[in-house]
C-alpha cells in the first residue's frame, strides 16, 4: 500500500541522561503519517455478517473495503435528516457563529447515497466540529475501543486545501490528537488509524472531532460524508497460532508482526512503529523504534555536546518537499517473516556509490531510506537500512541510526565493558527493565558497519528515550544491518548481551565438505557468507548433497539459521548429528531454509539431501 506523508513538527526538549547538557529548543517527530490515498486497496476481511444491513449501510460496505469485515458502525452518512445537526461551527471562544453545517444532495459520494454535510469555514478562527451538540436525538459514539480505523470522505474546492483536523477525549482533562491534512481538489479519502490515535487521546472517551484552517484567508467550502469506524482486522498468518508461533494479521492501517506469547511488532508507512511485550502495551516511541537513520555532525558523541534531535524532518529538508510510503508484507511462512518498507523524497538526482568507489547519479525516485525487516519466532528481528541520498549528499560527514523507546517504562542502558586486548570486541546496546519476564531490547550490529559510540537522551518529563550509535562515512549510499533480541525476556545484563553481540558479529567460517559456501547473496554486505541482513548462513549443494560441521568455537551460538541454494521447491531431508531437524521451512523464492533450535556449544555434523530427480516438495 502506499500514502502520501506530510511532515508535522511536535516541540519537546531533550537532554542527555546523567550528563546535564543542555536541553535543546525543538526536536520535532521524524514524519507524522496523516492518510491519504483515496481508494487506496486494503486487504479484505472474510465477512462475518450475512444480512440484517439497511440499504444504505449495504451501499457503504459494498464501496469501502475497509468494511468487508462487516464490523463497522457510521457516525455519521447524511443519508437521514438530523445526522447535519451532529456537526457546528465555532469561533475561538466556542461560539456559534453564522452559516451552519447543513445536509446538501448537490454533492455526495455517489456510490454510498445522495447527501453529504456542507461546511464553509470563513475565517482562520472558525472549527468545524462534530460534537453533537446541536441535536437533541442523535450523539456522538463516545467508546472507539472495538475499532481501528476512522474513514471519512472530505470534497475539497478547485486548487484543494490545508486542513488541520483533530479527534480530542475527556472532559476533565481534554487530550488531542491533531494531523495537517492536504486535500487534492474533489473527494479524499482518509483513513486514520486509531491505534496511533489512542497513543494521544482516550479512545474509550472521544468528544469531538475538528476541522479548521489555520491559514485560510478567503472562505472555504468542505463536503464530508460517511464518518465510519471500523474493524478490519484481516489475519494473513496464524490466526490459530499456539505458544511461540508466528501470525500476520493487519488492522487499521497497520500489519501485525508477532509470536504468541513472546512478542507483537506494528509497522505503519514502511516502519517499525510499535512494539508490544506481553501484556505490557506499546514499549516503543510513539513516533516508533527505528532504527532510523540520522547525519551527524562531529563531535556528536561527546558529553557536552549538544542535544539531537534525531526525529526532525529539518535534518532532510534538502532531500525533497514531500515523502512517499510503501510498505509490503514479502514472506509470511511459520518459519519467518519478512517485511519490506521506503520512504521517496521527492528531490534532484540521487548519489550513488558505483562498484569503484565512484559517485554517480541513479532516478530521483531512489531518493530516500528502505528498510527490511526478517522477524523469527524465536525473538530475533533483523533490520537492514538502505539511505540513497540526492546528489548533493547527506548535508553532514557522518551517518548514526536512532531508536525510540517509552522514557516511562524504566529502560535502562548497559553498553559493553571494556575487552581486553585478546578478546574479540561486543557491541550493543541493551535496554534493560527491572523486574523479571519484563520485555528488554537488544540492539547489536555486524562487523561490516561497525559503531563504536552511543550517546542517549531523554526528552523533559523522561517521557520519550532514545539511544544513537554511530557512526559511518556519509559516502554516497550508506548500506547498514541491524541485529535486535526482542524475546527472550531475560537478557538482562551485559554477560547474556556481549554473547549475543559476539555470535553476531563473528559468524563462522563454514567449509562444506560436501557443497559449498555462498558469499555473494544479496544482504551479505561484508561477503563472509553469512548474511548479516536476513541473519542465515548462505550455502549451496553438489549434486543434491550438503555436508559440513558447525563449529560455535568459543562463542555460544543462539538459534543459528541456515539457508540453502539448489533445493528450491523440492523435498528434502536435514539432519544434525545424525537426528532430524524438524524447524525448516522455506524463502519467497522457495530454498530451504533450516534452524538448529537450540544454544549450539559443540560441534554439530550437518547433513542435507535433496530428492533426485527435481521431486517437487
Amino acid at each position: 500500500m502506499s500514502s502520501v506523508l506530510q511532515p508535522t513538527c511536535t516541540v519537546s526538549r531533550w537532554r542527555q541522561r546523567r550528563t546535564g547538557a543542555r536541553p535543546s529548543s525543538l526536536v520535532a517527530a521524524l514524519l507524522a503519517l496523516p492518510l491519504l490515498l483515496p481508494g487506496c486497496d486494503t486487504l479484505r476481511s472474510k465477512p462475518e455478517d450475512k444480512g440484517g444491513l439497511s440499504p444504505v449501510l449495504h451501499r457503504i460496505q459494498q464501496y469501502y473495503p475497509d468494511l468487508a469485515s462487516g464490523r463497522f458502525i457510521s457516525l455519521a452518512d447524511f443519508e437521514a435528516p438530523g445526522h447535519d445537526m451532529l456537526f457546528r461551527i465555532v469561533d475561538r471562544r466556542g461560539q456559534a457563529t453564522g452559516e451552519q453545517p447543513s445536509l446538501s444532495i448537490l454533492r455526495s459520494r455517489n456510490e454510498t447515497g445522495a447527501g453529504s454535510l456542507k461546511a464553509v469555514l470563513t475565517s482562520a478562527n472558525e472549527r468545524l466540529l462534530f460534537d453533537g451538540q446541536r441535536s437533541s436525538q442523535l450523539a456522538l459514539v463516545r467508546d472507539w475501543r472495538k475499532y481501528a480505523l476512522l474513514l471519512a470522505s472530505i470534497h475539497a474546492p478547485p486548487g484543494g486545501a490545508v486542513v488541520e483536523f483533530s479527534i480530542e477525549s475527556g472532559k476533565q482533562v481534554p487530550m488531542r490528537w491533531t494531523r495537517t491534512l492536504q486535500l487534492r481538489p474533489g473527494w479524499n479519502l482518509f483513513r486514520t488509524d486509531l491505534a496511533g490515535v489512542g497513543e494521544t487521546v482516550d479512545l474509550a472517551d472521544v468528544r469531538r472531532l475538528a476541522w479548521s484552517a489555520p491559514e485560510l484567508d478567503t472562505p472555504l467550502e468542505l463536503h464530508i460524508d460517511d464518518v465510519l469506524l471500523a474493524d478490519n482486522t484481516r489475519y494473513e498468518l496464524g490466526e490459530s497460532a499456539g505458544p511461540g508461533e508466528l501470525y500476520v494479521f493487519t488492522r487499521g492501517r497497520r500489519l501485525h508482526v508477532g509470536a504468541r506469547d513472546r512478542f507483537d511488532l506494528a509497522f505503519a508507512d514502511g516502519v517499525l512503529v510499535a512494539w508490544n511485550g506481553v501484556n505490557e502495551g506499546n514499549l516503543a516511541d510513539p513516533g516508533g523504534l527505528g532504527p532510523w537513520p540520522i547525519p551527524l555532525t562531529p563531535g556528536w558523541s561527546v558529553s557536552d555536546a549538544p542535544p539531537i534531535a534525531y526525529d526532525d524532518p529539518r535534518l532532510f529538508a534538502s532531500w525533497g518537499p514531500a515523502v512517499a510510503a510503501r510498505q509490503e508484507l514479502t514472506e509470511a511462512t511459520p518459519f519467518r517473516v519478512v517485511v519490506s518498507g521506503s520512504w521517496r523524497f521527492a528531490g534532484a538526482d540521487a548519489a550513488v556509490t558505483a562498484p569503484g568507489g565512484s559517485i554517480g547519479n541513479a532516478r530521483n525516485s531512489d531518493i530516500g531510506h528502505a528498510w527490511q525487516y526478517t522477524i523469527f519466532p524465536f525473538g530475533r528481528l533483523l533490520v537492514r537500512v538502505t539511505s540513497t541520498p540526492p546528489a548533493t549528499g547527506w548535508g553532514a560527514p557522518r551517518v548514526g541510526y536512532a531508536i525510540g523507546l517509552r522514557g516511562r517504562q524504566k529502560f535502562r542502558l548497559i553498553g559493553p565493558p571494556p575487552a581486553s586486548p585478546n578478546e574479540p570486541s561486543a557491541r550493543f546496546v541493551l535496554m534493560t527493565r527491572p523486574g523479571r519476564q519484563r520485555a528488554d531490547l537488544l540492539w547489536t550490529w555486524g562487523s561490516a558497519n561497525d559503531f563504536t559510540r552511543q550517546r542517549e537522551l531523554t526528552s523533559a518529563g523522561e517521557r520519550r528515550l532514545a539511544v544513537i550509535v554511530g557512526d559511518v562515512a556519509a559516502e554516497g549510499v550508506v548500506d547498514t544491518a541491524h541485529t535486535f533480541r526482542v524475546w527472550p525476556a531475560d537478557i538482562d545484563d551485559a554477560p547474556e548481551a556481549r554473547a549475543f553481540s559476539l555470535d553476531c558479529r563473528n559468524p563462522i567460517a563454514l567449509q562444506p565438505t560436501t557443497g559449498s559456501l555462498i558469499t555473494d547473496a544479496p544482504g551479505d554486505l561484508n561477503h563472509d557468507g553469512y548474511n548479516e541482513t536476513e541473519g542465515c548462513y548462505e550455502l549451496a549443494t553438489a549434486n543434491d548433497v550438503l555436508r559440513f560441521t558447525f563449529d560455535p568455537g568459543s562463542n555460544l551460538r543462539f538459534d543459528p539459521v541456515f539457508r540453502v541454494h539448489g533445493l528450491a521447491n523440492r523435498e528434502s531431508w536435514v539432519y544434525g548429528r545424525g537426528r532430524v531437524i524438524s524447524t525448516r521451512g522455506r524463502d519467497g523464492a522457495g530454498n530451504l531454509l533450516f534452524r538448529l533450535a537450540e544454544v549450539v556449544s559443540a560441534p554439530t555434523p550437518i547433513e542435507v539431501h535433496g530428492a533426485k530427480g527435481g521431486e517437487e516438495r
